[in-house]
């Protein structure tokens, strides 16, 4: 029952970009603009019109059978089957859990795995947060800690969970489970 709330309310909220589920899918493919989206542009700002047009003559367009866009205004909002497995989530990998997707005000600015565990009521890799970066850590051990305000790392954007209640936020993430 609450995965269906849930459904409802992501179809309200999300499924404009992300697409609809069930026994008639739809995925509109919709490419938000950077300002709109508010996410981390750095992949974004390293792909030249050049790199693009490259990608419409080699296998990523099919040698050309696919249209590729030389100048997107920003990133595809991606189908979301199976996303309980593909966390970390965002293009960067910087947002651990979807609670921390649908929860932007509450997003983590440093964290690490914790022994490779999955949160399965958070909906991703089980992690410790922080708010800083510990001292003296060998090189090793500093690589284990995502830290977010590193270029190229920012959790920032996608704030259009803002629109759900608590309530739908859950219901929204017991329905994304099921996906």
């Amino acid at each position: 029952a609450l995965a269906e709330q849930g459904r409802q309310a992501f179809n309200r909220v999300c499924a404009e970009c992300h697409g609809t589920y069930g026994d008639n899918p739809s995925y509109p493919e919709r490419n938000i603009p950077l300002d709109e989206i508010g996410t981390d542009r750095a992949r974004y700002d390293a792909l030249t019109r050049q790199h693009h047009e490259d990608y419409q003559s080699n296998w990523f367009s099919h040698y050309g059978a696919d249209t590729v866009i030389v100048d997107p205004p920003g990133y595809v909002a991606p189908p979301l089957d199976g996303i309980w497995a593909s966390g970390p989530y965002f293009h960067n990998g910087s947002v651990p859990t979807l609670w921390h997707v649908l929860h932007p005000g509450e997003r983590p600015v440093i964290w690490k795995r914790v022994n490779g565990d999955y949160d399965q009521d958070r909906v991703g890799p089980a992690v410790e947060t922080l708010s800083e970066m510990p001292r003296d850590l060998d090189v090793w051990t500093r690589r284990a800690h995502f830290d977010t305000r590193k270029f190229g790392k920012r959790a920032a954007g996608h704030r259009f969970p803002d629109e759900l209640s608590e309530r739908e936020k859950r219901a929204v993430l017991e329905y994304l489970k099921q996906l």
